[in-house]
């Protein structure tokens, strides 16, 4: 989904090693990026993904409206609305 926005951010880092020991390479690693925009309503959108070496990608995406509450994917805000309820009589 493409986004218009007034403001971006991008972030993103590699990190690798390896070593040799006993005669036995071992390797690891990892990559990571974020960018986050702001749309012209200052609500925020997230992306982010990361890896880690011999791995499946792991991409998440988070949207959230203007006061910064979740949004679900329909758009709308995600409110919870818990109750107490008294059930000390109830039979």
């Amino acid at each position: 989904m493409p986004f218009s926005s007034s403001s971006y951010t991008s972030y993103s880092a590699t990190t690798s090693a390896s070593r040799t020991q006993n005669g036995e390479t071992q390797s690891w690693g990892h990559r990571s990026a974020n960018q986050v925009f702001r749309d012209e309503d200052n609500s925020r959108h997230e992306r982010s993904l990361s890896q880690n070496l011999g791995e499946d990608p792991v991409y998440e995406e988070r949207h959230y409206d203007s006061q910064g509450r979740p949004l679900l994917d329909g758009g709308s805000s995600q409110q919870r609305q818990d109750r107490i309820e008294d059930v000390t009589d109830r039979q």
